[in-house]
């Protein structure tokens, strides 16, 4: 939705309401089993929370809320030692 928002130049919740019009089903909010696993792949290769939103088509606070979820610990964003 965020994508046709910004190639519409339109906001994400006008796009929600003109699906929702039309019958058209959304994706399910959040990551899948299949697309959870691959986050924490790709998060403890070393991938950043964004670059593992972009590739699997989240935002980084989905990314997080996830991996948390899964138990995943966190790198300090800034490289820091914790």
């Amino acid at each position: 939705m965020n994508q046709i928002a910004e190639k519409y130049g339109i906001h994400r919740v006008t796009v929600s309401i003109v699906l929702g019009r039309n019958g058209t089903s959304k994706r399910p909010k959040g990551l899948n089993d299949h697309q959870k696993a691959r986050a924490v792949e790709l998060y403890e290769s070393g991938l950043s929370l964004a670059t593992v939103g972009k590739q699997l088509g989240f935002n980084a606070t989905t990314i997080r809320a996830a991996l948390l979820k899964q138990g995943v610990s966190m790198r300090d964003p800034h490289g820091r030692a914790r």
